[in-house]
């Protein structure tokens, strides 16, 4: 899930102190509040200790989490329209809950060196069963604007 540069490759090769607290500390399971897994967690929060200007503070995939459940919002085929993809796309303000027992918002504008952007280039869980109608918004004349793309990202699908 994670793209990172030179720089940030090396920050996590280097490092065993944050890596092995979060290998200690994070377990799956609401007990302590610990709910949180190592291999999701550890890189935002490292990077953003180390090099807090270096990274973007959002995800750039759109996930809803909107059922309060342990997995993301999955779509099925009758759920990918034009309002939702267009809803998607439009967002440009980065809405987070922390997942204490606080809940404390946080909202920021998504920018692109300096300038407002829509937030997402992605967004996941989508059934397989959902390509047909996806593909229907992103091709033309049989003409696929991500090319085989499609193919590679469908082994990452539920």
């Amino acid at each position: 899930w994670f793209s990172v540069k030179r720089q940030h490759a090396l920050m996590t090769i280097a490092d065993s102190l944050y890596y092995t607290k979060f290998k200690l500390y994070c377990k799956p399971g609401m007990a302590g509040g610990r709910n949180c897994y190592a291999d999701e967690h550890y890189m935002p929060t490292l990077f953003n200790m180390m090099d807090p200007n270096g990274i973007a503070n959002w995800s750039v995939t759109h996930v809803d989490w909107s059922e309060g459940k342990w997995h993301p919002k999955a779509y099925r085929a009758q759920d990918v329209t034009h309002g939702l993809l267009k809803n998607i796309t439009s967002i440009d303000v980065s809405h987070h809950v922390t997942s204490d027992s606080k809940k404390v918002v946080t909202q920021n504008p998504c920018l692109w060196n300096g300038v407002k952007k829509p937030c997402y280039l992605f967004a996941r869980k989508f059934y397989p069963e959902s390509m047909n109608n996806l593909m229907r918004y992103f091709c033309y004349r049989n003409m696929c604007t991500f090319g085989r793309t499609l193919d590679l990202l469908t082994s990452w699908w539920i």
